[in-house]
């Protein structure tokens, strides 16, 4: 089978670490780099050291002037819809760093526009994808804590990226806590039925936003206690941050992406993890390719995140409200409105 073509949108920081990424993942092939800085394009350059990756500034120019199946989308949310658009406008498949967008608004009206195209959209969730979780997965299914009746789930770095994310409100909710709400969904298999955020701003942060927060959810009959910080001035967590999965029989728990199992006696197990072929972002673009020879939905299609993204929208409704929020009510609300 020939290789799938792509073009990816934005090479900065972490447009790089993805151009990394396609050089490394079997039967794709990268045919262009679109990105508004020429610096970007030479440091590009030096990682795929590729003569015939073509590079453009403007990237309706590279869609106009390659032959290619997907767009790949690395660029800040607030662009998000209008660069997947017009990839969608050009014929091209459209796969895309999180979140959506940068608000449930512009995330439900790229759904509305999506739909009148036959092309797939698909929002990498990465985190699914890494032996810890599937461990977790893999436990939750066959019960070995039984039934998971509640969770606690605690994410605390000190991460000073700078750019963009300094301005956001909400900045750990609306660009962090999507991978943690996405793995809820997927960890417990239930969409969020409830609700309610508060965040903080503390002294030493340097965000002008929020960058502590606490969310109270429901997930039909799971209740989960969510906290994290971007700016915290003790131990780090990882990424995935420390969980635990309560149930009758004891706790499937990850600490420090370690999994394991403490029964309701004490006694602790270490979980094995799965050999995978592939793990996080490079999965992420597997499945989207397989998605399309196989002429179906991505797991993480634009449909299915929105549910995840969902619950961004809806904490900080509830910041800014003081309210809890009933998601089946409030997508209704957002949806409508459009």
């Amino acid at each position: 089978m020939k290789n799938v073509r792509v073009i990816q949108v934005g090479a900065g920081g972490f447009g790089l670490s993805w151009l990394e990424v396609i050089s490394k993942s079997s039967g794709i092939e990268l045919v262009g780099v679109a990105d508004l800085v020429p610096e970007n394009h030479e440091k590009a350059n030096e990682v795929l050291k590729d003569d015939k990756v073509q590079y453009f500034e403007q990237y309706a120019d590279a869609f106009r002037a390659l032959e290619a199946d997907i767009a790949i989308i690395v660029t800040p949310p607030q662009t998000h819809k209008q660069v997947a658009v017009d990839a969608l406008e050009a014929g091209l498949h459209v796969f895309m760093e999180k979140p959506i967008a940068q608000t449930i608004e512009d995330a439900i009206e790229l759904q509305i526009i999506a739909k009148k195209y036959p092309q797939r959209v698909m929002i990498s969730q990465n985190y699914r994808w890494r032996p810890e979780i599937q461990a977790l997965k893999k436990a939750v299914e066959k019960q070995i804590a039984g039934p998971i009746e509640y969770v606690e789930w605690v994410f605390r770095r000190a991460t000073n990226f700078g750019g963009w994310r300094d301005h956001y409100k909400e900045i750990v909710i609306e660009d962090m806590s999507i991978h943690h709400f996405d793995l809820m969904r997927y960890l417990l298999g239930k969409n969020a039925s409830t609700v309610y955020a508060k965040s903080k701003r503390p002294s030493w942060s340097w965000f002008k936003g929020n960058p502590t927060a606490s969310v109270t959810m429901t997930f039909e009959d799971t209740l989960v206690n969510y906290f994290a910080s971007w700016v915290t001035s003790g131990p780090e967590t990882s990424w995935n941050g420390d969980i635990k999965l309560h149930g009758q029989k004891g706790v499937i728990e990850l600490t420090n992406d370690v999994p394991a199992f403490v029964s309701s006696n004490g006694q602790k197990t270490l979980l094995s993890l799965p050999e995978m072929e592939r793990v996080d972002r490079e999965y992420s673009l597997y499945e989207m390719v397989k998605a399309l020879e196989e002429n179906r939905e991505p797991v993480t299609s634009l449909d299915d995140n929105l549910n995840s993204f969902g619950i961004v929208g809806a904490a900080v409704e509830s910041i800014q409200t003081s309210n809890e929020i009933v998601m089946e009510q409030y997508l209704k609300q957002m949806e409508a409105s459009k």
